[in-house]
């Protein structure tokens, strides 16, 4: 069976699992309205009955795609309110803003059970030592497939995580976004091109590993960007020699970022023996190049180029990443909301 095939059963385990959650939560709630009915000295025939059935649950969800599945809405009872509704989803076992997250996106419905279960153990053990183990040891706890295609991880949804003793993503660290080569117009082939741009690193090697913002560099690299935001330049001592159109970067955030939760952990030791306590998320929805371009101009949002030259003249280039600051991740998104905790 190929990876790709155990990728579908995968995703059709968790949507058929979460089904049966959501037709038990409304067979629940159902009968938890009717009790208070009950207790109050009133006939619980206003209570409208349980739309949400199995059958009902699987036929919605086979009208579209996997990743595009609509989720069943609970039909409410003439009496409701906000309040009851709250007390209802807490009575579940789930946050008061699930209710919402629920509606928007069927992904994060799906993955936060999975994370509550996974931040109840507390601190787990890195199942990777270096900067990659929160995210791939993440992955690896909710049986998530480590891969570099351009989509999401989880149901088209993108999953980062990083280290922060403070849940909110409020400092300055930086984290990556998407990888992107630009359109190079300087003629060169790859090789030659580190060869111009690059320098001799402590290995020896003929190398182009520099962080590229919207201020000159120490190897004379910035951005540019044109006043109506068509396009952005990547500039080499005040020449052109590399770009990205608008609708490049929009379409590359369309498949990486159109759905993203940001998951925060607490780590203790070092290396080896580090853990990881997952604590927090953060979802975030729509983003868009023109804000991406903002924030480059702000100087938040910078450009990672990495090769170098191997021993038998060929490029290695581990591509050309797009980078954000933690504490500026909200306002590259329309929306963004913290669900957990």
């Amino acid at each position: 069976m190929t990876h790709q095939e155990l990728g579908y059963l995968k995703m059709r385990f968790l949507k058929m699992r979460y089904l049966k959650t959501c037709y038990l939560k409304t067979r629940f709630a159902k009968i938890a309205a009717c009790a208070c009915l009950l207790l109050a000295g009133c006939e619980p025939t206003a209570v409208a009955p349980a739309v949400s059935e199995t059958s009902s649950l699987e036929s919605s969800s086979s009208e579209s795609g996997l990743q595009e599945s609509k989720l069943p809405e609970s039909r409410l009872p003439e009496w409701h309110s906000s309040e009851t509704t709250t007390e209802m989803v807490v009575a579940n076992g789930a946050s008061p803003s699930d209710s919402y997250t629920q509606a928007e996106s069927a992904a994060l419905t799906a993955f936060l059970p999975l994370f509550d279960r996974l931040s109840a153990k507390g601190f787990v053990p890195t199942l990777r030592s270096g900067s990659t183990g929160v995210g791939y040891t993440l992955e690896t706890m909710l049986d998530i497939e480590e891969n570099n295609s351009p989509g999401g991880d989880f149901l088209g949804m993108e999953l980062k995580a990083f280290r922060d003793a403070d849940i909110g993503l409020d400092d300055a660290e930086k984290m990556n976004l998407f990888l992107k080569e630009p359109k190079w117009i300087d003629g060169l082939r790859a090789s030659g091109r580190v060869e111009k741009y690059g320098y001799v690193d402590d290995n020896g090697r003929t190398a182009l590993y520099s962080t590229v913002t919207i201020e000159p560099n120490s190897h004379g690299f910035c951005f540019a960007v044109e006043p109506d935001r068509s396009r952005v330049w990547l500039d080499f001592r005040g020449k052109h020699v590399a770009y990205w159109t608008q609708s490049i970067l929009q379409k590359r955030l369309k498949e990486k970022h159109a759905e993203t939760v940001f998951v925060s952990a607490r780590s203790r030791g070092k290396r080896k023996s580090e853990q990881f306590h997952y604590v927090g998320v953060t979802w975030c929805k729509d983003a868009s190049a023109d804000r991406l371009i903002e924030l480059l101009l702000e100087g938040d949002v910078m450009l990672e180029l990495r090769m170098h030259l191997k021993e038998s003249g060929a490029t290695r280039n581990h591509g050309s990443a797009f980078r954000i600051k933690q504490n500026r991740i909200r306002d590259l998104f329309e929306i963004s909301k913290q669900v957990r905790p």
